[in-house]
């Protein structure tokens, strides 16, 4: 069950595509990260890793298009 509001906050770690982390943490974290986003039944507030995210994932598709 979720949540009508869930507001992320800045409880991940800021070197999230550091290439150094290791694979286990890393697969932790996005995890963490989707089970936390995916609670908001309404309104999810998001923090500037998942913006950081979300602009990385659209310049990934920018790039993949062409």
């Amino acid at each position: 069950m979720g949540q009508d509001i869930v507001e992320m906050n800045n409880d991940f770690p800021n070197n999230l595509f550091d290439p150094e982390m290791d694979k286990t943490a890393f697969r932790n974290e996005v995890n963490l990260l989707y089970v936390s986003a995916t609670k908001a039944n309404k309104t999810l507030i998001i923090n500037k890793l998942l913006i950081n995210i979300l602009a990385k994932s659209a310049e990934n598709e920018k790039t993949a298009q062409g």
